[in-house]
């Protein structure tokens, strides 16, 4: 067998006996963890909470979306809207050298 072969028979022999020398933990252990667990999952979430982050980042969607609508609307009927043309106005084309 190559040495890759005899970890894995190793590992899957090791799997197939229990190992009754497990150590067991003191009287009061597992009680005082499952309390400090209860007690994390109850505690308020911080200042960046997700879903308060969620909530900011739709309000500025619907802000973003109200502040250009009157742009998209004015754009959608007349192809050639005020915008378009104070843009086209500042631009200056120079061919000079």
């Amino acid at each position: 067998m190559n040495r890759i072969d005899d970890q894995l028979g190793r590992l899957f022999r090791a799997a197939v006996r229990p190992d009754t020398d497990a150590a067991v933990p003191p009287f009061g252990m597992e009680a005082r963890v499952l309390a400090a667990w209860r007690e994390a999952a109850q505690a308020p979430d911080g200042f960046w909470d997700m879903r308060l982050l969620v909530r900011g980042l739709m309000v500025a969607t619907a802000l973003m979306a109200l502040s250009l609508w009157p742009a998209m609307q004015s754009q959608s009927g007349n192809p050639a809207s005020d915008y378009q043309e104070l843009a086209d106005s500042t631009v200056q084309v120079d061919n000079a050298p």
